[in-house]
């Protein structure tokens, strides 16, 4: 992990560095927390948990519940308090996720589109491997160093090109579900991409994040905690003695 040089200030880091060094706006965490939940696990949670596989039962019940109890919590405490772990909260959180939609999407190709070939989930889940491994490889070599000349504006993943695919991808699945509707196999096909999808999103989160939480911990002199902008709020703080953390 590169701990950023003692004579380095955070503004005269690269614009890339400056935002791994920051926290999410403690003002939209809760939401963010709670919709991450709600939409990319419980989602995954009805063929996961039906019908019954009792190793599968065994392997993601106790994360589901820890996740969720760990949500409860911070959504209940003053998020200004929880910044780090609200952070920490998004890394696991998204290991916890993309390992129940992996499972989900193993469950969905056997029981319900009926894939039986062993081949298949060897294959399914080397590439998926290789795919978490090029994710976090790229976490590693991205904050390895102190790079002026990287321009996120010209990165693969902030290209321009892509953004009318982005725009049209809701008609797309649209027209697809529209498509499969009339075959069960054919909605579970679908599912199973959206799953797989989701499982990818999620590995990256994962890597982002947990690369973030100790990037962060690593130069806690550069990190900042945000405060609140209401003055009357923050003087209210003061008098109780928050610490921002």
């Amino acid at each position: 992990m590169l701990k950023i040089p003692d004579n380095k200030k955070n503004r005269h880091l690269p614009d890339y560095m400056q935002e791994h060094l920051m926290m999410i706006s403690p003002e939209s965490a809760k939401l963010t927390i709670t919709m991450f939940c709600l939409i990319l696990l419980d989602m995954s949670a009805v063929p996961l948990l039906y019908p019954r596989i009792d190793l599968i039962y065994i392997v993601t019940i106790p994360l589901m519940i820890f996740i969720h109890l760990w949500l409860i919590r911070l959504l209940f405490k003053n998020p200004y308090t929880t910044q780090m772990e609200t952070t920490l909260f998004m890394g696991v959180f998204s290991i916890v996720g993309a390992i129940c939609n992996f499972i989900t999407s193993i469950k969905v190709s056997y029981v319900f589109v009926g894939v039986s070939n062993i081949w298949f989930y060897v294959v399914f889940l080397i590439v998926h491997l290789i795919l978490i491994a090029v994710l976090v490889q790229f976490q590693i070599e991205k904050y390895s160093e102190i790079n002026y000349k990287r321009n996120e504006t010209n990165q693969w993943y902030n290209n321009t090109r892509f953004i009318p695919l982005l725009s049209a991808a809701p008609g797309i699945g649209y027209i697809i579900f529209q498509a499969s509707k009339g075959s069960e196999k054919g909605m579970h096909s679908v599912f199973l991409i959206a799953t797989v999808i989701f499982t990818l999103f999620l590995s990256y989160f994962a890597a982002k994040y947990i690369h973030k939480f100790f990037f962060m911990k690593t130069n806690m002199r550069l990190v900042f905690f945000n405060k609140p902008s209401d003055k009357n709020l923050l003087k209210a703080y003061e008098r109780k003695g928050v610490v921002y953390k």
